[in-house]
């Protein structure tokens, strides 16, 4: 009875065997089982690869997207979860794509198309498909130094040049056929029975495990450098303006005079913000073309955390040489840097230090006027937080306004996720409340406190919005901090001038920090020529009402708790933005 039993089972399973690549295959109308691609598309659908397209319909002829792509190479790694990030914005939180997409992206075997774009329903050619597939197989650490020789394809020279070496190695392995004897075709559209067929084919290669690394030469920066975060004109402005070139602050028409002109020669040039900080270059050599790399940068040596940096694309040059700008590096701080490939091959580390420049300047894309409170020495001599609060212009776009003169997408993510922006606080006019977004970018809280009577801030609504402002300013859970008008000047400058005065900094860098605003795009700024009350005036008129106390810093706390602020709140933001070493 057993001996029955077994022949049956063993009877059934090859009828199983035999039946189930048809079946697959049959269960889609538009795929009859003398289709040339039954077999794959019954394989790729057996193992969970693909699915139809709907309607009983596999599309077979329909061509692939990158969305598909991505989709069944996730798949075909037992769909590992990811953490979402909204990285691009063409890609929604809950598509059938999305964790596809942010695991592609993370393997590195996936671009965007552009830094906010991914593209998801464009066709995939078959060199694309190609360069995704090596991309793939390296992240699998298998080797992907196989080449073909394809010089007997008529269309070879067709082949683009970033794809040659995938399209050498994807025919070589037997992945990609011509679509005749003689043609490669690698311009045109990979469809869905091909891509079926060519999951198969992948399946059926015998890899060989590789754990021959790239070699990297680390060129720029060098060991022990150490860098300035200005820009030319910055550092030239900071000479003249601070250091005593021109020091006559009731005359500085001078330094105007000479900025008006470098500005002119700036925008002739192509600068059109001279807010922005000097960009490193970093450069390196490697001798793996085909990795996807990119450079990591941290404070810490073991790389245990990211830096708050913004790093760019990664650029071909001659002769092996590939290059990264990144930007936003602190004051006086020590940096380890390296570049790595699909998570495998990792070069050594060097170090560089910042200078200790006198103000750090913030690279948002699209934005203007934008620089940390941090990183400055307080009158006796302390450090002040960097990182923690910062200020600049209006970052999004009235209705009325270009919206090419405000951040750009990039510039909204850099923000949340580079800098880390937690909060943003708007000190618009009332009478533009409404007139933008006033999205919450990446989950960031957003406040508005419209502006009243800020030029007097000693009585009535002035010290009501003073007030309202400082509530928030001063809440260190609140930080990382962005705060703007529209063009982070007045206002700005003064809710600035308050916030560096309790922390004790020497009136000499309020008085720059305020002025540093004529390196922007709005106009000159210069706090000796206003006579608004924000400013000067208000200072002579604090220190009136404050006889007994002597320093600003002593008069500006009383004033603000007269106010209503607890002083207990004002001595907790001290604690945090002033450090000890």
């Amino acid at each position: 009875m057993k001996m029955k039993l077994r022949f049956a089972a063993a009877i059934l399973a090859v009828v199983m065997l035999v039946l189930s690549v048809p079946a697959y295959a049959s269960a889609f109308s538009d795929v009859k089982d003398s289709r040339w691609s039954a077999e794959d598309i019954a394989y790729a659908v057996e193992k969970g690869y693909m699915n139809g397209t709907g309607d009983g319909l596999f599309s077979p002829a329909g061509a692939m997207t990158r969305a598909m792509v991505v989709t069944v190479l996730w798949r075909r790694e037992n769909s590992p979860k990811v953490k979402y990030s909204p990285e691009f914005t063409d890609v929604p939180e809950k598509a059938y794509y999305t964790s596809a997409v942010i695991w592609a992206k993370n393997a590195g075997i996936v671009n965007g198309t552009s830094k906010t774009e991914f593209s998801p329903s464009a066709d995939v050619t078959r060199e694309q498909l190609a360069a995704m597939l090596m991309r793939y197989t390296s992240f699998l650490h298998y080797s992907t130094r196989d080449r073909a020789d394809l010089s007997g394809f008529a269309d070879s020279g067709k082949v683009s040049s970033y794809a040659k070496d995938s399209m050498a190695w994807a025919v070589k392995i037997g992945l990609i056929t011509g679509t005749d004897a003689t043609t490669l075709s690698p311009g045109s559209k990979a469809s869905r029975e091909q891509f079926a067929a060519i999951l198969r084919r992948y399946d059926g290669v015998k890899f060989a495990h590789t754990n021959t690394k790239a070699k990297f030469e680390l060129l720029y920066p060098e060991e022990g450098d150490e860098l300035s975060v200005l820009n030319p004109l910055q550092a030239t402005f900071v000479r003249r303006f601070y250091m005593g070139e021109y020091d006559d602050p009731e005359n500085p028409e001078a330094v105007y005079d000479w900025l008006a002109e470098a500005q002119t020669d700036l925008f002739q040039s192509g600068v059109h913000n001279p807010s922005y900080p000097a960009m490193i270059n970093f450069r390196w050599t490697c001798d793996d073309p085909v990795r996807i790399q990119r450079v990591e940068i941290s404070e810490d040596e073991d790389f245990s955390t990211k830096a708050d940096v913004t790093i760019g694309s990664v650029f071909s040059l001659t002769n092996g040489v590939y290059s990264c700008n990144a930007s936003n590096f602190r004051l006086g701080t020590k940096y380890y840097w390296r570049v790595r490939t699909d998570f495998r091959s990792i070069s050594d580390v060097q170090s560089f230090t910042t200078a200790q420049d006198r103000y750090r300047p913030i690279y948002l894309e699209g934005g203007t006027n934008i620089r940390d409170l941090g990183g400055w020495v307080n009158a006796e001599g302390k450090r002040i937080r960097q990182g923690a609060i910062f200020r600049g212009a209006e970052p999004e776009s009235y209705e009325f306004e270009d919206p090419n003169q405000f951040l750009t997408a990039e510039g909204r993510r850099q923000m949340a996720k580079d800098l880390g922006i937690k909060t943003r606080l708007d000190l618009q006019e009332e009478s533009l409340v409404g007139l933008h977004m006033q999205g919450e970018w990446y989950g960031i809280e957003y406040f508005v406190r419209p502006s009243k009577q800020w030029q007097d801030t000693l009585s009535g609504v002035g010290a009501e919005w003073l007030k309202e402002i400082m509530e928030v300013a001063l809440d260190t859970s609140k930080y990382p901090l962005y705060f703007h008008c529209y063009a982070g000047a007045d206002r700005t400058g003064t809710v600035a001038g308050y916030l560096e005065i309790l922390l004790g900094m020497d009136m000499n860098d309020v008085i720059f920090d305020y002025d540093v605003t004529s390196l922007s795009i709005v106009y000159e700024r210069s706090w000796y020529n206003g006579t608004d009350g924000a400013r000067t005036v208000f200072l002579e008129q604090l220190a009136q009402m404050y006889p007994d106390l002597a320093t600003p810093q002593e008069q500006i706390e009383e004033y603000l708790v007269s106010l209503g602020i607890a002083r207990e709140k004002i001595e907790a933001y001290r604690d945090y933005m002033i450090l000890d070493d």
